[in-house]
């Protein structure tokens, strides 16, 4: 079987402590072979616009297997 990167995201989640709740972001189109300073260096960014505790981020990525 050969697998063959699709595609992927990264969605960043922050605390809503007001309102009791997690406020998530999804930010498609991620590229292959993302390193985790690249993931890092995003989520800082990310960070430094909104007032929210950050909580975490996932990094999802989907593959095709063919024969």
């Amino acid at each position: 079987m050969q697998k063959e990167w699709t595609k992927g995201s990264i969605e960043v989640h922050f605390e809503d402590a007001a309102n009791e709740k997690t406020v998530s972001r999804n930010y498609p189109n991620a590229i292959a072979a993302v390193t985790p300073e690249q993931v890092e260096g995003f989520t800082a960014a990310l960070e430094s616009l909104t007032s929210f505790p950050y909580l975490e981020t996932v990094m999802v990525e989907e593959y095709t297997y063919t024969r």
